[in-house]
């Protein structure tokens, strides 16, 4: 009986409990970095439009992918083919969501609805499927990303960048402001992403194994070596910035994921240092730079995903993962070609997906709010409300013409009043000042009087 019970075949595959409870757990943490990455941009625009930006990752969590059976044994061998859409699902929603860090407060909201539902379609799902298909070119050809450098990071850094180029830069654009205006919200949400990334790299072996061990060890270690790198240079140059210490880890966490299933954990600590030396002295001089990408999407994101990927050509060691290969530097040279064509490609499919999306809008409904809206923020242009709750909502979300109310001037308008307290304040001394010259002077009077 027992030698004829393991003779017999079966079409079901064999499932293990704690690698799906690993993946379902994975999936939570990704799809957690969404309202994360909506805390992280949050902080970092100004109040006018701190509604609408957190909206514009929430809106994106509406993204599905389709998968035609319940068991496969290439995507989830051991776990329901269910939970490994339910995973797929969460990279598909926070693809997009980075975009909107590129177009803060310029753009209409249901055109950029319009287009994350478009684009997730013809731009995210095709490349997905090169790059993790069973049968996906880039797959075949030999180029590696373990867990969405190229299909996540190189996508939406260059379609941020893209789209600003369409859409053009703000009507109040100054290379040099800071218009973060909640950093707790920057630091949670920094926080956040963090740990939510060890779902995004250490879920992506489909297992938990030892593989999945080694990616969650590299991505803490080159997120924890970003953050030391970009505190470091900020102290060498007299300040420690907290809103933008904050992008040393994210730095570090981008360039490691196409290659935290591939490397040993001390090349891990190059890939937070390389990249966050690159990148911030990009970030330091990109005021010279032609675009406005409001929160560096395309810095952070596009720059950060292409270190990543070219570097993984040089250090990847296919002794550490079976499904990977060697890089340049163990013998293997060839990958260095096989990475390039992969950023290549991810660079001009994404250029050519997002330019075909958003000109046929801007020329027939129109992407791009009028001045005056932009000026007064999409928080009450496209929401009608306000996040601070002792400011009254404007409900003319349709008129064109700026009030002289104070509550709803542009950012730039709030020094005024505070010019105002000066001015009074100084006004005040001048008059204390004549006031005590005046007492002194009666009373010299009083005790020599004149005759």
């Amino acid at each position: 009986m027992a030698n004829s019970t393991t003779t017999v075949a079966t079409p079901t595959l064999v499932l293990d409990s704690g690698d799906n409870a690993w993946m379902m757990t994975s999936t939570a943490f990704v799809l957690m970095m969404t309202p994360a990455l909506a805390f992280f941009y949050g902080g970092l625009v100004d109040k006018k439009n701190i509604l609408n930006q957190l909206f514009l990752s929430f809106i994106s969590m509406d993204a599905a992918l389709r998968f035609g059976q319940r068991l496969d044994e290439f995507y989830s061998p051991t776990y329901p083919l269910l939970t490994y859409a339910a995973y797929q699902g969460t990279f598909a929603i926070i693809t997009p969501a980075l975009i909107s860090g590129a177009i803060v407060g310029r753009m209409k909201l249901v055109p950029y609805m319009i287009f994350v539902f478009i684009w997730s379609t013809v731009c995210y799902d095709p490349m997905a499927h090169w790059v993790w298909g069973e049968n996906g070119w880039l797959k075949n050809l030999g180029a590696l990303d373990f867990a969405g450098g190229t299909v996540v990071h190189i996508l939406s850094g260059v379609s941020g960048f893209v789209a600003s180029l369409i859409i053009g830069k703000r009507v109040d654009y100054k290379p040099h402001a800071n218009n973060a205006h909640n950093l707790p919200f920057t630091v949670l949400g920094t926080c956040l992403l963090w740990v939510g990334w060890i779902g995004f790299n250490a879920g992506s072996p489909n297992a938990a194994s030892g593989l999945a061990s080694l990616a969650l060890v590299n991505t803490n270690a080159a997120a924890a070596a970003g953050l030391l790198t970009w505190t470091v240079i900020d102290a060498v140059r007299g300040q420690v910035s907290v809103s933008e210490s904050c992008v040393g880890p994210i730095v570090g966490l981008v360039a490691v994921t196409p290659t935290c299933g591939f490397i040993q954990p001390g090349w891990a600590l190059l890939f937070g240092i390389i990249p966050v030396l690159i990148i911030y002295f990009i970030v330091l001089y990109e005021h010279h730079m032609k675009f406005d990408d409001t929160l560096d999407v395309a810095v952070v994101h596009g720059c950060g995903g292409i270190i990543g990927a070219f570097m993984t050509g040089l250090f990847a060691e296919l002794s550490n993962n079976p499904a990977g290969a060697d890089g340049a530097f163990y013998g293997h040279p060839i990958q260095l070609w096989y990475q390039i064509a992969g950023i290549l490609t991810a660079i001009g499919f994404a250029s050519a997906c997002t330019a075909g999306i958003l000109l046929p809008l801007k020329y027939t409904i129109g992407i791009r709010l009028s001045a005056e809206e932009e000026l007064r923020g999409l928080d009450w242009i496209a929401h009608g409300e306000k996040w601070e709750l002792h400011e009254k909502p404007h409900r003319g979300t349709t008129s064109t013409v700026v009030t002289t109310n104070k509550n709803e001037l542009p950012p730039y308008a709030n020094r005024l009043p505070s010019r105002s307290r000066s001015s009074r304040r100084r006004r005040n001394v001048v008059r204390w000042k004549t006031d005590i010259s005046r007492s002194k002077f009666n009373a010299n009077q009083e005790n020599n009087p004149t005759v």
